[in-house]
């Protein structure tokens, strides 16, 4: 399995959404104009690992954003996160940037200048948005580096929706990574680029970020600064027409996990496959392996999941899910390597 997992990935080219989403109009262009966008994800959760809350029901996301486009080459965009934190009941901005096309938005390709807090153009995950995502939650590894999706930078982007690169100076960490919440800590600014392109019913990429972690000190722990590398390789086979939707991801870095008692950082390696089946125009049901070792150094520290799930599109605003994972996880602090979840989530959007 984690042969296949790797030459599907290889086959393509990752990076980040051109920013044609729910940023930009989709009927002509209107100057002057604000709009609102967002989504929220109610959900009951519960799982037979020890020490986790089990068998409640919760906000899980609540994010409202607001856009305005200027003119017809300059917009802003800010959003805020109303379900951030560890009980799920704390604000926090997650964008906050403006972004200028020479060649105006209107045309969708051309040069793009994007300043500030926007998601981080990594892999396709990272920026794939909740809204849009059929299986519940990001990939383990994704949750442990970037948790929160936002950073902040300055990236140059050319190409148009389908083919592009960019490259940029970015922000070690996440806004939420927790080394940066929990304390005064200062993300350090590293690079980033990537490239995409999309042939037929192939899309892929390829992209990394280097940067350091920077060091970490809160109360008597004390954290020295580390490296913090990836690079990504992701692919997605979707033939018009087809009822199959089949996305590819492979991570390889070095970093330390956040707050880890291991204070140095280790090789790591994530990857997953997911894969979508469209029963009708209504009803999919998903497949989903992933799998994340966080120390490649120290044998027996590889995490597994094996998942299945059933969407319906009751409507294009509301979406009902519901999924149960098995997992593998020799990390597990309570000890129980062997445990396994099941989420039932009402999603609206607008």
């Amino acid at each position: 399995m984690m042969r296949g997992l790797l030459i599907l990935p290889v086959l393509g080219l990752a990076g980040l959404a051109y920013c044609f989403d729910n940023s930009t109009p989709t009927t002509k262009l209107e100057t002057n104009k604000g709009w609102f966008s967002g989504y929220f994800q109610v959900q009951y959760f519960a799982t037979d690992r020890s020490g986790a809350q089990s068998g409640a029901f919760k906000v899980r996301r609540e994010k409202l954003a607001y856009n305005y486009l200027a003119d017809e080459r300059t917009m802003g965009r800010f959003s805020v996160e109303f379900a951030s934190g560890s009980n799920e009941s704390t604000a926090q901005v997650r964008e906050g940037y403006i972004q200028y096309r020479p060649n105006t938005f209107e045309t969708k390709s051309g040069p793009a200048f994007t300043i500030g807090a926007q998601d981080t153009p990594i892999g396709y995950e990272v920026k794939y948005s909740s809204s849009n995502r059929k299986w519940p939650e990001q990939s383990a590894y994704e949750k442990a580096y970037f948790d929160g999706e936002s950073g902040k930078g300055l990236l140059y982007q050319n190409g148009n929706e389908d083919n592009y690169w960019y490259v940029g100076l970015w922000d070690s960490l996440t806004v939420n990574d927790k080394e940066q919440a929990n304390s005064s800590t200062a993300g350090e600014v590293g690079t980033i680029a990537g490239i995409r392109a999309k042939s037929g019913p192939w899309e892929g990429g390829i992209s990394g970020l280097n940067g350091k972690r920077p060091a970490y000190s809160s109360g008597s722990t004390n954290l020295a600064s580390t490296d913090r590398r990836f690079g990504y390789l992701d692919l997605r086979y979707h033939p018009a027409g087809s009822r199959f939707d089949v996305r590819s991801e492979y991570m390889v870095g070095k970093d330390r996990v956040p707050l880890a008692a291991v204070a140095a950082g280790t090789p790591t390696t994530g990857a997953h496959v997911n894969v979508d089946y469209m029963l009708n125009d209504s009803d999919t049901f998903v497949a989903r392996y992933e799998t994340f070792d966080r120390d490649k150094d120290t044998p027996g520290t590889t995490q597994t999941l094996y998942g299945a799930a059933y969407v319906r599109d009751v409507s294009k605003y509301l979406r009902l899910t519901l999924a149960t994972d098995w997992n593998k996880n020799p990390n597990n602090p309570a000890g129980q390597t062997s445990y396994r979840t099941f989420t039932f989530r009402v999603q609206f959007k607008f």
